[in-house]
């Protein structure tokens, strides 16, 4: 089954999907539309999603594949466009193949996260980052990370960015951390304005299990992926461990990683010096 995913509210999206799915259904046996984030992909267990929008919305159909992951296909119509490689026309041209299984992926990790807060545990896929932050109530937050149980730092300041390689260029990078190469085993630790200067975005193999702890009285909140946030108090911890499962998405077949930072960052463009 392939599952073409979009906004139903958004003219564009339905736009676009209304002239992808009669050509879609010509070589393909089972068509299934999801225009208001109503069907469980994760239950529905489909070969292939052709996601329409933004990079956003790519994040969240890969949240809602949950453990069961396949490959993602992004139509841009948002900003951005980096995670969403293709736009309309090409993959009005490329449809057959995407079909087929014959354009390139790339895989890039995943994260599973598990809360101990107040007593109670809650686990969960996380695709682009996790976010540590003080409380409105609190001037500085401390947070005390380790690696299979070794010391790393404690962090003080107003949070810690922990970023998967695709997560690494969204808030991460705004906050100074370094860009990952999204098929990299590793994650990145990116302080939010430390207390201590030497405290730097340090990179950390993904092989391992993080450990966040929260001590005395401390208090902040957790994001992840920029949704569910919640409070952290002395005595509750998180821990990270990479998932058993990757995130697949369809690559542009002639362009690579490094075309579309030059692409969507502008680095390919030189300044003219004009001479007297």
């Amino acid at each position: 089954m392939i599952v073409l995913v979009g906004d139903g509210k958004r003219p564009d999206v339905v736009h676009a999907i209304a002239q992808v799915e009669p050509l879609i259904r010509e070589f393909a046996d089972a068509v299934t539309l999801d225009l208001d984030g109503s069907l469980d992909l994760e239950a529905a267990k489909p070969s292939l999603v052709i996601n329409f929008g933004g990079d956003g919305s790519i994040l969240r159909a890969a949240g809602r594949l949950g453990r069961h992951q396949v490959p993602l296909l992004g139509v841009n119509l948002g900003k951005f466009g980096f995670l969403a490689e293709y736009e309309l026309p090409e993959l009005l041209v490329r449809l057959q193949d995407a079909v087929a299984g014959r354009l390139p992926t790339r895989q890039s990790l995943l994260i599973v996260v598990r809360t101990v807060a107040g007593g109670a545990t809650d686990e969960r896929i996380v695709i682009n980052d996790v976010v540590f932050q003080r409380s409105p109530s609190n001037r500085m937050a401390h947070v005390y990370a380790s690696c299979d149980g070794a010391p790393i730092a404690d962090y003080f300041g107003d949070g810690l960015i922990i970023s998967t390689p695709v997560g690494s260029t969204a808030y991460n990078l705004a906050a100074g951390g370094a860009l990952l190469q999204p098929e990299l085993d590793a994650l990145i630790l990116t302080p939010l304005c430390p207390h201590t200067l030497s405290l730097r975005p340090l990179a950390v193999p993904a092989t391992g299990t993080l450990r966040f702890s929260i001590e005395g009285d401390d208090r902040l909140t957790v994001t992840m992926d920029g949704e569910g946030t919640r409070e952290l108090a002395g005595g509750d911890y998180v821990e990270i461990t990479r998932a058993p499962m990757p995130m697949t998405l369809i690559a542009h077949p002639t362009r690579t990683y490094y075309d579309t930072l030059r692409l969507k960052f502008d680095w390919s463009k030189r300044t003219t010096v004009s001479r007297p």
